[in-house]
């Protein structure tokens, strides 16, 4: 989820717990540090690509590490504030951390919320990873509450309550377009092995389709009220683990790519002597045309483009940043 909406959160959870703080802009900074507090591990993206997919929503976005976490914050505070309160800081900033893992275990990029015992990543593939309509109806909730002293607890846990509402409200829409997509593709005789439902930008209006056959998915965008675009697809080859195997012969993050992956995807283009054989994500694919022309590299987020030569060997990759910043290793 966006930095918005975390902090946000914090700011709307500083409003409920303030009170035994005698100092208001001291429990309202706490509580913001600590929503955001997970993505501190954001620094591992100057250490190269591989370590950031491998860490980024890892060992401080999993529930041992909110415990630690919440323990180097309350220490931290009660190194310049020795009257800080140990047990309502721990509790309190763990309560934040916590929220702060649902609000990204609700969205499609995936949460490895029992990292170091297992690094699976988890997700409810609910909202969008950054809900406009989310993200705007908190932060207004939140600046209404500062203008209502009379009612302002009220409309304080009226935001909280939206806050951790609007995923499963969410979620049920999912289900939902899952049961109408397939009776459409069930009436227009289109055969499939498995429907996904995964967000698009605009969610919960609009929703991104993903087919699976066993060599290919097929993609569409659908919207709650006309269901039509799901006849509209677009197809993709399914990357085989055999070649993120071989690759990863010569670079270890194509290795990596086949764990992190959940839809993967594969194209070849030539290129002179060489080829480009690209890896991509379809949960970083977006079916609305507008996103896809903001692309810089025309690749999306996260995709993973391979120059090999004849053999097959890999001279070099290129990794495509989110915001499509170009990361570009050559190997000899």
């Amino acid at each position: 989820m966006d930095p918005i909406t975390h902090i946000t959160a914090g700011v709307l959870s500083s409003q409920v717990v303030r009170k035994p703080f005698s100092r208001r802009f001291i429990i309202i900074l706490f509580c913001i540090i600590a929503a955001w507090l997970p993505d501190i591990d954001n620094l591992v993206t100057f250490l190269g690509p591989e370590l950031y997919l491998i860490h980024h929503r890892g060992i401080t976005h999993s529930f041992a590490g909110s415990i630690i976490l919440s323990m180097l914050l309350v220490a931290v505070f009660r190194l310049f504030i020795k009257s800080f309160p140990t047990i309502k800081g721990l509790i309190i900033s763990l309560f934040m951390i916590l929220v702060h893992i649902y609000l990204d275990l609700v969205t499609s990029y995936g949460t490895q919320i029992f990292y170091p015992f297992n690094n699976t990543r988890y997700s409810l593939d609910a909202v969008y990873i950054v809900d406009l309509f989310y993200t705007f109806s908190i932060a207004s909730i939140c600046f209404f509450s500062f203008l209502s002293k009379k009612h302002r607890q009220e409309v304080v846990m009226l935001g909280l309550a939206w806050l951790f509402l609007y995923p499963v409200i969410c979620l049920g829409i999912k289900y939902a377009a899952l049961y109408r997509v397939e009776s459409e593709l069930q009436k227009n005789r289109i055969s499939f092995e498995k429907v996904h439902i995964s967000p698009e930008l605009f969610t919960p209006l609009f929703w991104k389709v993903i087919v699976e056959d066993r060599e290919t998915y097929k993609i569409a965008g659908f919207n709650i009220f006309n269901t039509c675009g799901t006849k509209s697809f677009i197809k993709f080859d399914k990357a085989e683990p055999y070649m993120f195997k071989k690759f990863g012969e010569c670079a270890s993050i194509f290795n990596t790519y086949t764990w992190f992956a959940s839809y993967p995807v594969i194209k070849t283009e030539k290129s002179d002597q060489s080829r480009l054989i690209t890896f991509g994500d379809l949960r970083f694919y977006s079916t609305i045309g507008f996103v896809r022309k903001l692309l810089k590299n025309n690749e999306p987020p996260f995709s993973l483009t391979a120059r090999v030569n004849e053999s097959l060997k890999v001279m070099e990759y290129y990794y495509y940043k989110p915001g499509g910043a170009k990361v570009i290793q050559h190997l000899e």
